[in-house]
């Protein structure tokens, strides 16, 4: 049985891509850099999807560097990325305030 809930049908936003936005939503609320996810069985089960759909889904985290995914280990959570311009007014300490 699925925890969360999963539009499907005509119109409903991609799986892949509600199961990319529930996991952002999960990452950022309970776990930390570093912390390891469950494994993908264990969320497939979880949200009520195939594997397969799980996986695109934790692509799109991948891709965009909120995640990292490790042969034998899993897929671990990696720290925020901090951007900000550079240029000849730009002050390191200004940036992060």
């Amino acid at each position: 049985m699925s925890v969360y809930s999963i539009s499907r049908g005509e119109g409903s936003v991609p799986v892949y891509r509600q199961i990319a936005l529930w996991l952002k939503k999960e990452i950022s609320d309970n776990y930390q850099a570093g912390d390891a996810l469950p494994s993908e069985i264990a969320l497939a089960k979880k949200l009520g999807v195939n594997r397969h759909t799980l996986r695109r889904g934790v692509d799109e985290l991948v891709s965009e560097g909120s995640v990292e995914r490790r042969h034998g280990v899993g897929v671990l959570v990696l720290d925020k990325v901090h951007s900000y311009s550079i240029n000849s007014q730009s002050r390191f300490t200004e940036a992060f305030e």
